[in-house]
């Protein structure tokens, strides 16, 4: 179990990787436009009210009181390193995004936009977030409780159309290429697997 967790932790950094030498190639740029265009012909008033508030689910906004929940709710439960990792799972993908977004320096894009945002593009902070934090509590949820095989469908099914939803809003207003999205995932979808792999190595703490 543990080995198949690290083989997907390296597909992750892989996947990042590649994205990260290549997203000025002509290849990527076309893609990106691609994908941009198509997300945003289905640009109207009611998906836009969607995506923007889908977009604010996931921002720290939301997320703060949430894992501020989530990590006082292990502490009463004495679950002391599903309480430490739900933070780290948070925080610890934000400064690793910034980091990132520093080194790569990627514009975000300047055209067929309908919100404003800051800071560098590459990768998406959103998608990194919601990959990384979203991901590990539904992990923990799993793991933590004894649910029926149904509710674990349904919640993994649920986190992932969260996820997707929450990356591509992103996409659809207009502030990030689709590369950024990917790579965000990737890079978020790593840090969650490293979580899983420390919670697993010693979760009877």
């Amino acid at each position: 179990m543990k080995q198949n967790i690290v083989y997907y932790i390296c597909v992750c950094f892989l996947l990042f990787f590649v994205l990260s030498v290549s997203y000025t190639s002509d290849f990527i740029n076309a893609f990106d436009t691609a994908v941009s265009e198509f997300v945003q012909s289905f640009r109207n008033e009611t998906l836009t009210k969607w995506f923007s508030f889908i977009s604010y689910v996931g921002s720290i906004d939301v997320y703060f009181p949430f894992v501020c929940i989530l990590a006082s709710y292990f502490l009463i439960r004495k679950r002391f390193l599903a309480s430490l990792l739900v933070v780290v799972s948070l925080y610890g993908s934000r400064y690793l995004n910034d980091a990132l977004k520093l080194w790569y320096e990627r514009p975000r894009p300047d055209i067929n936009t309908l919100v404003t945002a800051t800071g560098y593009s590459f990768p998406s902070g959103h998608a990194m977030s919601a990959a990384a934090f979203l991901g590990f509590v539904a992990y923990l949820a799993i793991t933590e409780h004894r649910l029926l095989l149904w509710q674990k469908i349904g919640l993994i099914v649920f986190a992932t159309l969260l996820i997707f939803s929450i990356a591509i809003s992103r996409v659809y207003l207009g502030v990030h290429y689709p590369s950024d999205i990917l790579a965000g995932c990737a890079a978020g979808g790593g840090w969650m697997l490293l979580c899983v792999l420390f919670h697993q190595r010693f979760r009877s703490i």
